[in-house]
């Protein structure tokens, strides 16, 4: 046991070997035991805190600040600005300030602030090196300090008061930027602010405190941000900082020194300012989102309309075909209404060599309407065994004709299948099978006009539109559907192709009682490479 010190509240506290503390009570019945630090450190002296706490010096590992309440201590060293690890005896002075004895002078600690003060030969100390059970408080508040070459004694308020409280200057003695210096229109331990030039993002600087009697004990802290960051701390041997990498913008440097009293007084502040370039700025990384953004959505919007034009392409294809397999049973019944009206007239023979037409008409028409396009001279030979068809059938009403023009320069040319036989059939039904006194003629011409579509004119010298509407209740039959169909497969391949194919019905004579009937269709074409 090396020291020995009464606890207000109830026993006392005992310093040993290793490190260790003990809490005994008033009858001296141990309480419990501490170990303050890792080592074999004798404990030199126990004082009594403010707070509920102890302090605690030892021999080799410095003060210890012990919590009663918690059971957990706090080291205090020389990296701390403790004069020497090797501690001895301490007192304490009415300001709750702490004088510790060691190897090297004596220290005294500030408890609120944790700042150290050295006293040495340099502060008229005549004994550096002390010993243990080497202090005593005189009730006055004088403090006595033996040690080797004899004892120390003061009054703490007067050393308080002669100290002088001087603040040294603190200054930036050097700026490089890329390692290089840097130099402004002031000096720069004179500038306020200083502006880099862009792309400067890295740079160092100096800094001293003119304390030249207390140079080697200044110890000097800096940070660059606001408030809220952490200062680094550094001594008077490594008085330099180095930032890189730093983004532009506006910084605050602040550096700190301590006095001899081992309290932060001289300050000084530089704002320094880097400037962006264009595409560093917030507008431009706003444009650019901005443009992003709307690439992004474009393609999106794009993709999302192209698969609804798509979807509805689709949609139209499988209209479009169904249209055109709606042909198919519209023919077949007009045609069988034909045969059914041979057989019914007991016309044996004309109904043999209809239905020998018929079957190979039937082959051609199915053949070609199961397929998209089909050579134009396919679809003239269908037209052709139409009319031979149906003049088998109305032979004394009607004569017909089939020319191709002249800027057709070849057949070989892939149309839409279909298109012309539903107005050839209502031209002989409608138009000149209501004739009387006379017979008909029915022309159909080919002609190209633009790429892309046929024109096919259908011409009949008929009763005309007005009086074929009023004969239609008298035909045998079902209504026809057919024009309605090829009106409604040109409406889908406008649609699909962005064109503006039409069908045009006009009379041909006006000034005729009897008009005639002229229909232009426009034929969807493409060549046979699939152009």
């Amino acid at each position: 046991m090396y020291c020995i010190t009464r606890d207000n509240d109830i026993g006392w506290w005992i310093g040993g070997n290793e490190s260790r503390i003990f809490h005994y009570d008033d009858n001296f019945n141990e309480i419990a035991v501490y170990t303050l630090a890792n080592g074999l450190f004798n404990v030199e002296d126990i004082v009594l805190g403010d707070n509920n706490d102890l302090w605690v010096s030892m021999l080799g590992a410095g003060l210890a600040h012990f919590d009663k309440t918690t059971g957990k201590s706090k080291i205090y060293t020389t990296a701390d600005g403790l004069s020497n690890n090797t501690c001895y005896g301490m007192q304490k002075d009415k300001k709750g300030n702490l004088w510790i004895s060691t190897n090297h002078g004596i220290s005294r600690f500030n408890p609120k602030t944790g700042q150290f003060r050295i006293f040495g030969p340099e502060d008229g100390l005549k004994i550096d090196e002390f010993n243990s059970d080497n202090t005593y408080l005189a009730p006055d508040g004088e403090m006595f300090f033996a040690g080797m070459g004899g004892i120390v004694s003061f009054y703490p308020d007067s050393i308080e008061t002669e100290i002088e409280l001087y603040t040294a200057p603190l200054v930036i003695t050097g700026f490089k930027v890329s390692g290089a210096s840097r130099y402004f229109e002031k000096a720069i331990y004179e500038c306020n602010s200083i502006k880099l030039e862009k792309g400067d993002n890295n740079f160092s600087c100096t800094f001293a405190c003119l304390d030249f009697v207390n140079a080697e004990k200044t110890k000097y802290r800096y940070r660059l941000g606001g408030e809220n960051d952490k200062f680094t701390e550094t001594d008077h041997r490594n008085r330099a900082v180095n930032y890189s990498s730093l983004s532009p913008g506006k910084y605050r440097l602040e550096i700190q020194a301590t006095n001899k009293n081992g309290e932060w007084v001289s300050k000084t502040n530089l704002l320094i300012e880097i400037p962006p370039y264009y595409y560093q700025t917030w507008l431009f990384r706003i444009l650019i989102f901005l443009i992003v953004a709307g690439i992004i959505s474009y393609f999106i919007y794009t993709h999302n309309r192209q698969l609804r034009l798509r979807a509805r392409q689709q949609q139209d294809e499988l209209k479009l075909e169904s249209l055109r397999g709606q042909m198919n049973p519209h023919f077949i019944f007009n045609s069988l209404n034909s045969i059914n009206y041979f057989i019914s007239q007991n016309d044996r023979l004309s109904a043999n060599r209809y239905i020998s037409d018929f079957s190979r008409l039937i082959r051609s028409f199915l053949g070609n309407l199961s397929n998209d396009y089909i050579l134009l001279v396919k679809e003239i030979e269908s037209i052709k065994d139409y009319f031979q068809l149906e003049h088998l059938r109305f032979g004394d009403k009607f004569d017909y004709e089939i020319e191709i023009s002249e800027n057709i320069e070849s057949l070989d040319l892939m149309v839409f299948p279909g298109m012309v036989q539903p107005f050839i059939e209502n031209a002989i039904w409608h138009g000149v099978r209501g004739l009387e006194g006379r017979k008909g003629f029915v022309k159909i011409r080919f002609s190209k006009e633009i790429t892309g579509s046929l024109k096919c004119s259908i011409e009949d010298d008929g009763i005309g539109r007005k009086k074929a509407e009023a004969h239609k209740s008298n035909l045998p039959g079902k209504t026809s559907r057919g024009i309605g169909i090829v009106l409604e497969r040109l409406k889908i391949i406008n649609h699909l192709r962005k064109t503006n194919f039409e069908v045009r019905i006009e009379d041909l004579h006006p000034e005729k009682e009897e008009t005639g009937t002229r229909v232009t269709v426009d034929i969807p074409v493409k060549n046979v490479q699939g152009g």
